[in-house]
């Protein structure tokens, strides 16, 4: 009952009359914005004055006309007047994810100068709506999972003058089906929030110890055999870990299925990168495909327990086992069209290579052509080179395609890496662990960091959210550092990096979200929600303008959103 009393006030706050403070709830909070008195009502019938606008910013007008009517009744007519209801103009100054907008009484201003800009101003538009608007159900449909929901009875926009642009160019989200398998009605579902809060990339990790995700043609075993683990552990909210007793799956995706997702995520200006891990986190392709291992007549299987590192990794310095990677990215290459792949390049012992024939002679070649650092015999490190030199074969073969490659921060973080060489690809790289040293290094070597925290002010947002009693198992302890006001504060740039050529290097933020501990969509959304806003707004937001109680009154406010859109969240910071 008190939950429900919060939301209530925060409601009427929004129906209140209108006064120069009106509560205006946007979350990511633009560059710039003032609120004035009253609203823009919108008619029964009214125009968007785009019909002279090319055909890719129409359709960002008929999306949200489409969305007004299904949720409002009023119906959106495009017009050539410029005297229009709602008017676009293009404004080619404005940066390219950027948009200005003007609500009065009369009408609604915006200025973009790119589609993704328009799309980015009608989501704003959406959000400062009544909460039914973004979770895109008429209000008698609102009222049938919210019982006590209500607006007025001619939807309205409140009065705003924005100007605003993206902080980050890349914002993101991951998450890992390789551990957990989520349908394509689960995915659409994630990308679905992801657009609310103008997140623009979605990182999808497709393969792992535990499971291969992703149908590749030349390769079938990959996923008749390796989307197949004999058990598996799963995660219950209430009852906590619990094995299956059975084998889980056959789960992958197909080609058709992957297309389906980027198609969707297009129309929300979300960017699919696909992740196929190598070379390690590769052993359901081992148990497929032994022959591209380091040992073919020993055991190979998909693995079964959830986390950890293994030491069964490709078998580098075969040829054949090379050439599988360059088969498997081409199929990759040819479903997922973005700019991004992602190899991984994480966690990868070497110990196998230590003992494998192959990969001795494979080394020694490379050093004696100059190819790699030597780190002499004594070194520990001495075959992490060949990873090195592995990534710069997939990166030859991905930039032949005109594409860019994305690495884990062990790229350059590992002992023994050749940087020199990593260098070479022009790689972007995603920091987890050691995130600000990996971030430091990659700078160093002009190479663009992602920020993806592990530690402190964890962007891991499937790590437990709180410690308090009864909450679901989840990987960590829910400590302070876990919680969402450390991952509020965090501060993806620190201080300390003062280098302008440094600085122009760390060009965005990532919330990941790994499934050793997680087997279900309702969980994903429970631990996700409301972490995911704070990463949004360190994403979009600048970083002087944010204040965490003000951002708690609006996440508050936006539990209404979570539940007509049927999502858990956390419920543990909520304003009082």
């Amino acid at each position: 009952m008190k939950k429900i009393c919060l939301i209530l006030a925060c409601v009427f706050s929004m129906l209140a009359p209108a006064c120069a403070n009106q509560f205006v709830n946007l979350t990511p909070l633009p560059k710039q914005m003032t609120v004035g008195e009253g609203q823009f009502r919108f008619s029964k019938s009214y125009t968007v004055g785009a019909a002279l606008l090319p055909d890719s910013l129409q359709a960002e007008a008929v999306r949200f006309m489409d969305v007004i009517q299904e949720t409002t009744g009023c119906k959106g007519k495009l017009s050539k007047s410029k005297k229009a209801d709602i008017r676009m103009t293009v404004d080619k100054s404005i940066a390219y994810e950027g948009y200005r907008l003007s609500v009065t009484k009369k009408n609604v201003n915006i200025s973009a100068s790119s589609a993704r800009g328009f799309f980015y101003a009608f989501q704003t538009l959406k959000k400062i709506m009544p909460a039914n608007v973004m979770a895109e159900l008429s209000v008698v449909d609102a009222q049938k999972v919210l019982p006590w929901f209500k607006t007025t009875k001619r939807p309205e926009i409140p009065c705003v003058e924005i100007d605003d642009e993206p902080r980050f160019w890349y914002r993101g989200f991951m998450l890992d089906c390789g551990r957990h398998f989520f349908t394509v009605d689960e995915i659409k579902h994630i990308l679905d929030g992801l657009a609310i809060y103008k997140f623009n990339y979605f990182h999808w990790h497709l393969t792992e110890d535990q499971g291969w995700r992703f149908e590749v043609k030349k390769y079938p075993r990959l996923t008749t055999v390796g989307s197949v683990a004999p058990d598996c552990r799963m995660t219950d909210m209430k009852k906590g870990h619990y094995w299956l007793g059975k084998p889980y799956g056959p789960y992958f995706y197909t080609q058709e299925q992957c297309r389906e997702i980027v198609d969707y995520a297009r129309n929300l200006h979300i960017e699919v990168i696909p992740e196929i891990d190598m070379p390690g986190h590769i052993m359901a392709a081992l148990a497929a495909y032994p022959e591209f291992s380091c040992n073919p007549e020993g055991e190979h299987k998909v693995q079964t327990f959830q986390g950890g590192v293994w030491s069964d990794v490709l078998n580098v310095g075969d040829p054949k086992a090379v050439q599988f990677a360059r088969d498997v990215l081409t199929e990759v290459m040819d479903v997922f069209p973005g700019q991004y792949v992602h190899i991984g390049g994480d966690e990868c012992p070497t110990s196998a290579w230590e003992g494998n024939a192959m990969c001795q002679e494979h080394l020694a070649n490379l050093v004696k052509e100059g190819k790699v650092k030597d780190l002499g015999q004594d070194s520990k490190h001495r075959f992490r080179p060949l990873q090195s030199y592995f990534i710069t074969q997939m990166y030859d073969h991905i930039k032949a395609r005109g594409r860019k490659m994305i690495l884990w921060n062990e790229s350059v973080t590992a002992a023994g890496a050749d940087l020199d060489l990593i260098k070479s690809t022009g790689a972007t790289i995603f920091c987890w662990n050691p995130c600000q040293q990996g971030a430091a290094i990659a700078a160093s070597l002009g190479l663009d960091a992602v920020i993806s925290e592990w530690g402190p002010g964890c962007y891991y947002i499937n790590r437990k959210q709180h410690d308090g009693e009864g909450e679901p198992v989840a990987a960590g302890n829910g400590g302070k550092n876990d919680q969402l006001p450390a991952v509020y504060a965090y501060k993806p740039v620190p201080d300390k990096v003062t280098n302008p050529e440094w600085k122009k290097h760390y060009v965005g933020v990532q919330a990941t979200f790994w499934t050793e501990h997680v087997s279900d969509i309702k969980y994903c959304d429970y631990l996700a929600f409301p972490r995911l806003l704070a990463v949004a707004e360190a994403a979009w937001s600048p970083e002087e303008k944010k204040n965490f109680e003000d951002f708690r009154t609006r996440f508050t406010a936006d539990t209404v959103l979570f539940d007509l859109t049927g999502r858990l969240y956390g419920k543990h910071f909520i304003a009082k």
